[in-house]
């Protein structure tokens, strides 16, 4: 067995390597370490990335603006998006983040949407791991555990499965409130110019999740408490200022969703209840490292047991906790209470009532306390493994584990197998990186952890999510452009589909795409009412009876062919409907029938069948219907803005396939006129008799101000990085002249009793034995010697 004294010089010898190693190089390390990693999800099931919200709401509308923005159009309203095609106030889809913007050109070059989500999925997981490494850092972990810990965190439970899986916004939200955490954290400290926060506070903000605005506000409350306990006033006052900054670009994103919530249907969750929807309980973080545990916890369908393991941190964090020496923690020169204070607040968010005024879903915390304790293990970790008491230390690991194992099995007993399986990885891993540790030193160690790691993202990925293998000769979420487009060649101009989604449940697999939900439609290259909205327009989905992502009502079919308020007319024709797809299951009989006159069968499946109108309805414009006696001479326009002009005998009214969404205005011979709210929630003008120019404009409500909002802030963090610099020049120490050959070097006596500017003698080494301890920082680095952030 190996003695104290050579692990202490192996330790001592690899700590010099590693110090040469610049840290961009070891941060970029860790970014491209998770992306290879988490690879490994995706070639095991195709769709891994591509669950949840992706398929029906994001990945298809990130196509469709990629190819916007190579056409060289942007537009923050789509009429032909219907209700969801208000992008800027649905909010969540990032328009104003640059980074995601890129990301959206780069989609629209792939006809797989699955890889596309996996792409960019994985690229903000390889983000997030490089953020928590720096973040670990600058608190002051080693590099070594920093490395490990922040290996883990990308492929943590929720994280994972949830927010890479479904839930993008969240995933890139968290990212960016990782960095920005790093950030303000060094400017707390002096070492960062306040514009990098800003910039990172702003990615966050922008990604247009909510959950992006209240990590900041906690993360920047709980450095402001470590703040006032040094009473460093100058650099508080220095972050709220940054913080107000940040602030200011929450009106460019949410903004225009306030001015446009009175026309939605959007829930009222401004409330405090707590109905146990994805509310994580205590007992299911003490079994947070085992990588099969699946919680009890209500969720989708009603159903109370989770299909992912939801709650899942990261496998080696408690099985080590018996190792640990916790006098790590105390670091005079790196206070905690930041960390504590963030810590504690994100636990009691996590396991709190459903409903917290705007915030739901307690669940979505869960990574964020995962990152904060982080921070701890890295920092715990960075003092290396306690030598003695292996056997008591050894027994209570063994305990962790089993106990970890048990309760996956007491969840979930039928999958005990895959329980048992996993419980002894884990413990082997552990216990062979606990000799690794003790018997070669440190490298070694984190080199069985990071390898442990992925073992266990391959094993977990490859049983979970529980039953997603079934129904593999069914149909499925469809993610091939050209297979949606190929089904739906049957159709013609705007297409209405009236349908459920569980139609598809038992069709087989060569039916996917011939129904199509959300955003899914987007796939198809038509204009489709059919899409998905987080906010949708009440008028208007009360009129067809259709939900959030297009699933309709038995009485859609009716409400359809029913004559609208004063036209006359049934809402089809109103919207301009050109071709009409029937669920053969919801709608038998008039699926079976033939279709009315002006229609004909475009085509007939086992799951749908296909009407086609004979003739189109309307003019060339949106206009789709004007009373008697008004005369259309011309229709131009089919995008945010629309000139109509009319001969009208007598007054009468126009209705124009669009939502009236706040935000339109509408002139009569340049002369401002009413716009009304017509029937399902239809843009209506009403026009006096004689020759008349009707024009439609959109402009999205509060946009102006939240411009003018981000240039004040972006202007004001200026200012402040300006002054910064300033300060910082006028803070550095006088240049020493260089001696002059008469001019002896006085020598000062150094902390060892050598004067100082001695040669160290050949074949003398360091003491350290911790071989990826972090600077202090009283003490000056050279660039790449392995600081934090150097």
């Amino acid at each position: 067995m190996s003695t104290a004294a050579d692990t202490s010089t192996g330790s001592s010898t690899t700590a010099r390597v590693g110090h040469r190693i610049p840290e961009s190089v070891v941060t970029l390390g860790v970014g491209l370490a998770v992306a290879a990693t988490l690879v490994i999800p995706f070639a095991q099931r195709h769709a891994f990335y591509y669950g949840g919200d992706n398929p029906q709401s994001f990945v298809p509308l990130w196509h469709h603006f990629g190819q916007l923005l190579r056409a060289g159009q942007w537009s923050t309203m789509e009429p032909a998006g219907w209700t969801g095609g208000n992008y800027a106030a649905d909010s969540t889809y990032a328009l104003w983040n640059p980074v995601q913007l890129l990301d959206y050109v780069l989609v629209s070059y792939l006809d797989d949407l699955a890889a596309a989500a996996a792409i960019v999925q994985i690229q903000f997981l390889a983000l997030l791991g490089m953020g928590a490494y720096l973040l670990f850092r600058e608190y002051g972990a080693g590099r070594l555990a920093a490395v490990v810990v922040a290996f883990g965190i990308p492929a943590t439970g929720f994280t994972l499965y949830y927010e890479a899986n479904g839930w993008p916004a969240g995933l890139m939200a968290f990212t960016w409130v990782t960095w920005f955490w790093w950030a303000a954290r060094r400017q707390s400290r002096g070492r960062l110019l306040p514009l990098v926060t800003f910039l990172f506070g702003a990615l966050a903000m922008t990604t247009g999740n909510p959950y992006a605005a209240l990590g900041m506000v906690i993360v920047l409350a709980g450095i402001a408490v470590e703040l006032l306990m040094r009473r460093d006033w100058g650099r508080l006052g220095g972050l709220v200022v940054t913080g107000a900054c940040v602030g200011g670009t929450a009106a460019l994103v949410f903004l225009p969703l306030l001015e446009t919530l009175p026309v939605t249907d959007r829930e009222q969750t401004a409330m405090l209840a707590n109905d146990t929807f994805l509310v994580p309980q205590l007992g299911d973080l003490l079994a947070s490292s085992a990588p099969t545990y699946l919680p009890a916890i209500l969720n989708w369908g009603g159903a109370l047991l989770e299909r992912v393991p939801s709650t899942y941190s990261i496998w080696f964090a408690l099985p080590l906790l018996p190792w640990v020496r916790w006098r790590g923690l105390r670091r005079p020169d790196r206070p905690l209470a930041s960390v504590a204070v963030i810590a504690v607040v994100f636990a009691l968010l996590t396991v709190g009532p459903s409903n917290l005024w705007l915030f739901r879903w307690p669940i979505r915390l869960i990574e964020y306390l995962y990152l904060s304790l982080a921070v701890l293990l890295a920092l715990l970790l960075s003092r290396g493994l306690a030598t003695d008491h292996v056997r008591r230390r050894t027994a209570a690991t063994v305990a962790v584990v089993v106990a970890g194992g048990y309760l996956s099995f007491a969840v979930h007993p039928k999958q005990w197998t895959m329980h048992v399986l996993a419980t002894v990885g884990v413990l082997a891993l552990v216990l062979l990186s606990l000799a690794a540790f003790h018997r070669w030193g440190r490298l070694p160690w984190a080199t069985v952890l990071v390898a442990g790691t992925v073992l266990v993202v391959t094993y977990q990925s490859s049983q979970l999510p529980l039953y997603a293998s079934d129904g593999s000769d069914r149909a499925q979420l469809p993610h091939s452009i050209a297979q949606v487009q190929e089904a739906s060649a049957a159709y013609r101009g705007t297409v209405l589909q009236l349908a459920l989604p569980d139609s598809l449940g038992t069709a087989p697999r060569r039916y996917t795409g011939h129904l199509l939900f959300g955003n899914e439609n987007l796939m198809s290259g038509h204009e489709t009412i059919v899409r998905y909205s987080g906010m949708g327009f009440a008028e208007f989905a009360d009129a067809l009876c259709m939900g959030y992502r297009g699933q309709v009502c038995p009485e859609a079919l009716d409400r359809a062919w029913r004559p609208v308020g004063d036209t006359g007319v049934p809402l089809v024709d109103l919207l301009g409907v050109e071709t009409l797809v029937l669920d053969n299951e919801l709608f038998t009989g008039p699926a079976r029938q033939p279709p009315p006159p002006g229609w004909s069968v475009g085509a007939r499946d086992r799951v749908r069948t296909v009407w086609v109108r004979d003739r189109p309805v309307g003019h060339e414009g949106r206009l789709t219907w004007a009373s008697p006696g008004v005369d259309v001479l011309s229709d131009a326009g089919t995008g945010v803005s629309e000139e109509v002009q009319v001969q009208a005998a007598d007054a009468g009214t126009l209705v124009f396939a669009r939502l009236t969404w706040p935000g339109h205005t509408a002139t009569l011979d340049g002369e401002p006129v009413e716009v009304r709210d017509g029937p399902a929630g239809l843009l209506s003008v009403d026009v006096p008799a004689g020759r008349h120019v009707v024009a439609i404009a959109y402009r999205t409500p509060g946009l102006s101000a939240g411009i003018a909002a981000v240039a004040v802030a972006a202007l004001l963090s200026l200012g402040q990085s300006a002054v910064w610099l300033v300060a910082r020049r006028r803070r550095r120490p006088p240049t020493v002249p260089p001696p002059t050959d008469d001019a002896p070097v006085p020598r000062e006596a150094g902390v060892d009793g050598r004067p100082r500017g001695d040669v160290v003698p050949a074949g003398s080494v360091r003491t350290t034995t911790d071989l990826d301890r972090a600077p202090s920082r009283t003490v000056p680095h050279r660039a790449g010697n392995g600081g934090p952030g150097s």
